[in-house]
């Protein structure tokens, strides 16, 4: 296609282009390269021409995929794949290779053309993905799938008759009393320290996993007798009773065991862990801080759970559960673009229950499957009502795993929208979780197919926390990827996190899939979301779930976040992004100190209320604050408002030491006060730095 082109515009292209260039002669020395392939190598021009390539080979091919390489390009004139190279100074790196041979008029090979371009970066990020679904962040510890992967293999290799294989399911006693009382910053750090203690007591062949919350279980293999089991048990209980001192403080903890054992439990790997997870909630109703040895024939907590079942079928029957509905907007138009429907039961005794009070003890049951099919039908008469009003929204309604590989979920799908021929179901979205397409994922992406071809469009749902590999995107044909909210929540904090929305929002748009943020909290997050890409979001910064006759009144009163009207139509520049969480941080920093007002306790060093310049705001503020917007007029006049911030939060501070709580409220309004005169500042500052951009 160069055929045409002057040899020193051939030579520009060559040069130019991002990919790595190199081309050998037939004996296989090195004639040419372009700048990328310096660029990614470290080999200059000098130091490579009349080389042999090998010179770049990382050591880790055999011999036998470098002799395959050339038996098919001398087969076929080709060859491409990827493979390990080395650059100059030792680095391996993972890159995508393609080679063509060139014959000249008599069909001899006078020359080969490598063009390759450096994937490391890819490879790198897709382990990270991979870490992430795998190992739990805070402690670090395997997640269930891990958990499950090594109980099977661990049963799999189960050989000796003589040998017991005890799974331990370990729950803190009143964790959550302690978090609200003291903060989840506290609480995870006590996870932490108990994570740490449980790896040291366990062997090189044992597991200690992270289940979630404050759950832990611990995979014990190839144990001789009961007295090993039992001396585990008194171990850990002893453990997490030993007292843990932080920040001069020492908190007192219990725990509750639910113990099963392989071979007497017979059990399949995901069953055993729920039969341990039984025997501890039996634990926590014998009294607490014991442990529980489940029993397959006696055990009472299959009794709780099949009248759980019982007062749930009565629940469908008699129409005591009921849809919440949690708005879902474009943050960059200011519209409202549907509502996920969430389940709630209505307990005659209890009160309004959320979800995770009984769904997850129906997760694996048929019953399961009863509640799909009434959400379904429940969220279609509403759409239908909706629509009625002419008010066109899409609800999404989630969808169980086990509804999900139902052989016949398509048909009773379909015998439900029967009933709703008004109701076009390009307004309905199906959620699905991660884990639950893989289980078979065939037929998943069957079902995705049969149902997009009805108009029904699908989600994927807490993306990004499952196990699943990058393939996953490519096998199932989901229109559009939710991003859990656990990476939302430190969005503004953590590094980590930005980057992994910013990687899953490049694998959606890789994709061809929308995507949709759930978590939204803050304005600052909304803002930040919308500059990698992500538009649509839903959260308790927007709406709680709300109860369908206040929707609409909801959405006719709406109004976005005045940081997204400002930032939605403008170039943004990734150095204004500092001053988002600086807001973001001020506000924080406020909330914390009234905090104090409550009881709760806050780190002083960490908020530097004695010193307005060190807190996090304060070292926006006088270093890249001051660098960047210095020359603008309102961007001084924070600076005394800042200095007043801290004097009254030191104020509150010591009027709550000498427990004047009544003063110390006064002092919170007049602090709320100077909060939101910083925030006008801020706003008003951004409205400048737009108006210059314009």
């Amino acid at each position: 296609m160069y055929k045409n082109l002057p040899p020193e515009i051939i030579g520009i292209i060559l040069q130019n282009t991002r990919d790595g260039i190199m081309i050998s002669n037939a004996s296989n020395q090195i004639e040419y390269i372009n700048q990328s392939f310096t660029d990614v190598t470290g080999y200059s021009t000098e130091e490579i021409i009349g080389r042999d390539p090998k010179i770049l080979q990382s050591g880790r091919h055999d011999a036998a995929f470098y002799s395959d390489m050339w038996k098919i390009l001398i087969q076929t004139d080709h060859w491409e794949g990827e493979i390990w190279d080395k650059r100059k100074n030792g680095e391996v790196y993972l890159e995508f290779l393609s080679i063509n041979a060139v014959t000249n008029s008599e069909g001899q090979i006078s020359h080969y053309v490598a063009f390759f371009s450096d994937i490391q970066e890819k490879y790198n990020f897709g382990r990270q993905l991979d870490r992430a679904a795998q190992f739990d962040d805070l402690t670090a510890l395997p997640k269930r799938s891990q958990i499950i992967h090594y109980l099977t293999t661990c049963l799999d290799s189960y050989q000796s008759e003589n040998k017991l294989l005890a799974v331990i399911v370990i729950d803190l006693d009143d964790f959550k009393t302690l978090n609200d009382h003291h903060g989840h910053a506290l609480g995870d750090r006590i996870l932490i320290i108990i994570a740490r203690r449980l790896k040291r007591l366990i062997r090189s062949t044992d597991m200690v996993g992270r289940l979630g919350g404050d759950e832990f279980v611990l995979i014990l293999p190839a144990l001789n007798n009961m007295d090993e089991v039992e001396q585990m048990t008194r171990r850990i209980i002893s453990l997490i009773a030993s007292s843990i001192e932080i920040d001069g403080h020492k908190y007192h903890l219990t725990t509750s065991l639910g113990i099963t054992l392989f071979p007497f439990d017979s059990a399949d790997a995901e069953m055993l862990l729920r039969h341990a997870d039984q025997a501890m909630y039996q634990a926590k109703d014998n009294g607490k801080n014991q442990h529980h040895l489940f029993d397959t024939k006696k055990d009472q907590q299959a009794q709780t759970r099949r009248e759980l079942f019982q007062e749930l079928s009565h629940a469908i029957e008699h129409n005591e559960l009921i849809l919440y509905y949690q708005p879902k907007v474009n943050m960059r138009t200011g519209k409202v673009i549907g509502a996920e429907a969430l389940l709630r039961w209505q307990h005659p005794e209890k009160g309004l229950l959320g979800p995770g009070d009984f769904l997850p003890h129906v997760e694996y049951h048929d019953l399961i499957i009863d509640i799909g099919n009434w959400v379904t039908y429940q969220a279609m008469s509403q759409l239908s009502e909706w629509l009625q009003q002419g008010l066109e929204l899409t609800i999404s309604i989630n969808i169980a795993a086990r509804q999900l590989l139902q052989r016949d979920f398509v048909d009773s799908f379909c015998n439900i929208i029967k009933d709703f021929p008004d109701v076009p179901l390009k307004y309905l979205e199906l959620e699905i979780l991660e884990s639950a397409a893989l289980e078979n994922t065939e037929h998943v992406e069957h079902v995705i197919k049969q149902c997009q071809e009805l108009g029904v469009s699908f989600a994927l749902d807490d993306f990004g926390t499952g196990y699943a590999s990058l393939s996953y995107l490519r096998d199932i044909p989901a229109n559009i990827l939710k991003i859990d909210q656990s990476f939302i929540f430190n969005l503004l904090d953590k590094q980590k996190d930005m980057t992994l929305v910013e990687g899953i929002i490049g694998l959606a748009i890789a994709f061809q899939r929308a995507v949709i943020a759930e978590g939204i909290e803050t304005a600052e997050q909304g803002v930040l979301l919308m500059r990698l890409g992500c538009d649509l979001g839903q959260g308790y910064g927007i709406a709680k779930p709300m109860p369908a006759c206040l929707l609409a009144d909801w959405i006719k009163s709406y109004q976005p976040e005045k940081e997204w009207a400002i930032w939605s139509d403008t170039l943004w520049e990734m150095g204004d992004f500092p001053l988002l969480v600086a807001q973001y941080d001020h506000i924080n920093w406020v909330r914390r100190v009234l905090k104090c007002i409550d009881g709760e306790q806050s780190n002083l060093e960490e908020l530097a209320i004695n010193d307005h310049h060190q807190c996090r705001f304060g070292h926006w503020y006088y270093e890249y604050g001051s660098q960047r917007y210095s020359h603008i007029k309102v961007f001084e006049e924070i600076e005394s408002i800042h200095t007043d911030v801290h004097k009254v939060g030191r104020q509150i501070v010591k009027l709550c030491g000498e427990e004047n709580i009544a003063t110390a409220r006064q002092k919170g309004k007049e602090l709320l006060e100077l909060k939101d005169k910083i925030l006008d500042k801020l706003l008003q500052l951004q409205y400048h730095i737009i108006k210059q951009k314009k």
